[in-house]
């Protein structure tokens, strides 16, 4: 049987139905761990990282599930520490800092001068239950890599990566999603490390 699913206004509406005096449950809050990128030399580059659109129905702080016939629902009881593009930005900016392969790495509220600009749609980022009993992390995500003064692209690409959850549970579900997002952005960092490298060297 999938994760309990219930929509967040049933689980306000249950709250407020059974008065002041009973506890409300709060629901387990998870975050994403920040990648673990491959350690190099760093390149003169000051990045900003954008992560500021996600798909319809990800854009907010519950952990999506995607069911047969199209269906997106949330698990029950739990949901991200913040809303996801800022949960992801805040993963990316600190593992591409702790990588050491840049300059500077800061997030989009950054206060100083970038001179490259990483921009991050996230296409997926749910469990799926379409396939079978356990659930498939997947992940996706859209990146355009560019210049910042002039605006200039130089890297455009898209980056998966999924994971089957050991058991349906939401520990497993979580843990999950971090694995098939540390594969994702390995790839991610890797392509836009090259480009940065490429244009270093002209």
């Amino acid at each position: 049987m999938r994760i309990a699913i219930v929509g967040a206004a049933a689980l306000l509406a249950a709250g407020c139905l059974g008065g002041l005096k009973e506890p409300v449950a709060q629901p387990f809050m998870y975050r994403i761990d920040a990648p673990r990128l491959r350690p190099a030399g760093a390149l003169p580059i000051d990045l900003k990282v954008d992560v500021s659109h996600a798909a319809p129905g990800l854009e907010g702080s519950g952990i999506a599930t995607r069911l047969p016939g199209q269906r997106l629902e949330y698990v029950a009881g739990a949901r991200w520490a913040e809303v996801l593009p800022q949960l992801l930005e805040a993963a990316l900016v600190e593992g591409l800092q702790d990588s050491g392969r840049l300059r500077s790495v800061q997030s989009d509220y950054g206060r100083f001068r970038a001179t490259h600009t990483l921009v991050v749609d996230v296409r997926r980022f749910e469990m799926d239950y379409t396939a079978g009993v356990l659930p498939v992390a997947q992940v996706s995500l859209a990146v355009t890599l560019g210049r910042t003064g002039d605006r200039r692209i130089l890297a455009a690409y898209t980056v998966s990566a999924s994971e089957p959850a050991a058991e349906n549970r939401q520990t497993a579900a979580v843990a999950a999603l971090n694995a098939a997002f540390a594969r994702a952005v390995a790839e991610m960092a890797d392509k836009a490390f090259d480009a940065l490298a490429a244009e270093t060297q002209q």
